[in-house]
């Protein structure tokens, strides 16, 4: 994949963590090594982040480190250590039994005292943690990723007093008491502002409500054996502007654009015409030379003139509003003109939305793009749907990529939402398996896959939940299909731009309210500031 190719940053799960650090150590790095540099790395981005926490620390910042059993806990005593060595006011909350003596914990737990550094128990950590700002920040050095049981007891109210409390909080590895390899908290978790992670991401950091407990992450090198070299491979990698930027399409000077993909967006019904709108005007912003909406007769009017740089063609209604059953019979005369497509965006769910969908599948020739109403209906005969994608790929059709949210991956798994929440990751897995197809999961942390790569997006912000957001992204995945033949690398680099557009916006805003359709527009410069990435 080259430099900027996803594989240098991999994200390892607790398993693999654990089997990465015995490979270290087996080869040669003491353990207390690797325990003195996570320190370093923590305390280090602690200093480089400081300005990002809020409220602005006073000039003589203190922290409060809560230190738990086993290396977690070491962790804690180092940054208290270092961060002691530079003027800070540090006191470690002991909150666990004290480390056997010869133990790595123990011997920094030692460092600690003979500096003279001020310890507390659990229990005067508690009443710490009740003051209104107990230090300019709190230290989470209590359980790292091993963890695998849900919090109880002092360990539960400790977590809660943290999370009740004004202090911003700086997470070693993992926020304590989430789940490194789901995102789910066991019991209660931490709420972090920043997560300091060792040696690789994690995919609780990314998954499901991993990113509300994270807050801003930060992937510290330790010094530990790459995966390859451990015979490791990777649930996923992280997609980052780094790992995007070689993927962008170059447009050469000569070009035009019946070179630059003509995309097709079919979908729409009366009252949800926006929604085919949406996706087109991403199309255009992410580079397609031509756009046509596909949408039913009762509102082609209303779209032709609503986009005017798209084209529109009408199609057969019912009179409720939606495609009518000769609506594939009209569309299949005319498919083969388009490069790639996208089917459903507002589609509705009726006999003709189902017709269409599954004659697409079937017969239409480019990448497509299936989203929203297309998802909804083909769930409803899974077994028909599956098949219908297995044939595709026998008779070498363009790519297929779904874009479902948790509720619409639910139906297509038979599964509930909330158990798609739970493990994200197993639910990816699953679809690919079943489908054979590429698959955005969107939601926070969106995960791209084909099946064989795995990809954990790290653009995007709390002000992308409103509607619309999710026609965007079709249609800028549509896009990329036409410019970049891997559709993995097409699905990634449109989640990442469409999740980078927004955050662009929100340093903008400073508070949510920017529109799906601004999103749309501020693609452009999202694009020119990852090309931007790319070494001179």
């Amino acid at each position: 994949m080259g430099r900027h190719g996803l594989r240098h940053k991999p994200v390892l799960t607790r398993e693999d963590m654990r089997e990465l650090d015995r490979v270290t150590i087996e080869g040669g790095v003491p353990s207390i090594d690797l325990m003195e540099r996570a320190g370093e790395q923590v305390t280090a981005a602690i200093v480089e982040e400081l300005p990002r926490l809020e409220p602005v620390p006073e000039s003589s910042p203190s922290a409060f480190v809560l230190a738990g059993p086993g290396n977690n806990g070491g962790d804690g005593f180092v940054v208290a250590r270092l961060l002691a060595a530079r003027g800070w006011d540090v006191t470690v909350g002991l909150c666990a039994r004290e480390p056997e003596p010869d133990s790595d914990p123990g011997v920094n737990l030692r460092r600690w005292r003979d500096l003279g550094g001020e310890i507390i128990d659990t229990h005067a950590s508690l009443a710490r943690l009740a003051r209104p700002r107990a230090a300019t920040i709190a230290v989470d050095a209590l359980f790292g990723t091993g963890l695998v049981r849900p919090l109880e007891g002092d360990y539960h109210d400790l977590v809660s007093a943290l999370n009740d409390g004004s202090t911003p909080v700086v997470s070693v590895d993992t926020p304590s008491g989430l789940c490194a390899n789901t995102g789910m908290p066991l019991g209660v978790a931490v709420f972090a502002r920043l997560t300091v992670t060792l040696g690789a991401a994690k995919p609780g950091l990314f998954c499901g409500v991993g990113p509300n407990h994270a807050g801003r992450v930060v992937v510290a090198d330790i010094g530990l054996r790459s995966p390859q070299e451990a015979g490791i491979v990777p649930v996923g990698e992280l997609i980052d502007a780094d790992a995007c930027a070689a993927w962008l399409p170059h447009r050469h000077r000569m070009a035009h654009k019946g070179e630059l993909g003509h995309v097709l967006i079919v979908g729409g019904s009366l009252g949800k015409c926006g929604a085919v709108l949406l996706a087109a005007r991403a199309a255009l912003r992410g580079g397609s030379g031509l756009v046509t909406m596909a949408v039913p007769d009762i509102v082609a009017a209303q779209a032709d003139t609503s986009l005017v740089e798209a084209m529109t063609l009408a199609l057969p209604a019912t009179s409720e509003g939606e495609l009518a059953g000769s609506a594939w019979r009209r569309l299949s005369s005319q498919a083969a003109r388009f490069d790639a497509a996208v089917v459903g965006p507002g589609m509705g769910t009726g006999r003709g939305a189902a017709a269409l969908a599954l004659g697409m599948i079937e017969s239409f020739g480019g990448a497509l793009v299936i989203d929203a109403d297309a998802l909804n209906v083909l769930a409803s005969d899974r077994k028909t749907a599956a098949a219908a994608f297995a044939e595709r790929a026998r008779a070498g059709l363009g790519p297929v990529i779904a874009t479902p949210h948790p509720g619409e991956m639910g139906r297509l798994l038979g599964r509930s939402s909330a158990s798609v929440q739970e493990d994200r990751l197993d639910a990816v897995r699953r679809f690919c398996s079943d489908y054979a197809a590429t698959v955005v999961l969107k939601g926070a942390g969106s995960i791209v896959s084909d099946g064989r790569r795995t990809g954990f997006n790290t653009s995007g912000n709390p002000g992308m939940a409103s509607a619309g957001m999710g026609d965007v992204l079709a249609g800028l995945v549509a896009t990329f299909a036409v410019q970049r033949s891997d559709p993995f690398e097409a699905a990634t680099l449109a989640t990442f731009i469409h999740g980078a557009a927004g955050d662009l916006l929100a340093e903008r805003r400073r508070a949510p309210g920017f529109l799906a359709g601004e999103v749309a527009d501020a693609v452009p410069e999202a694009v020119a500031a990852i090309g931007k990435t790319l070494p001179a």
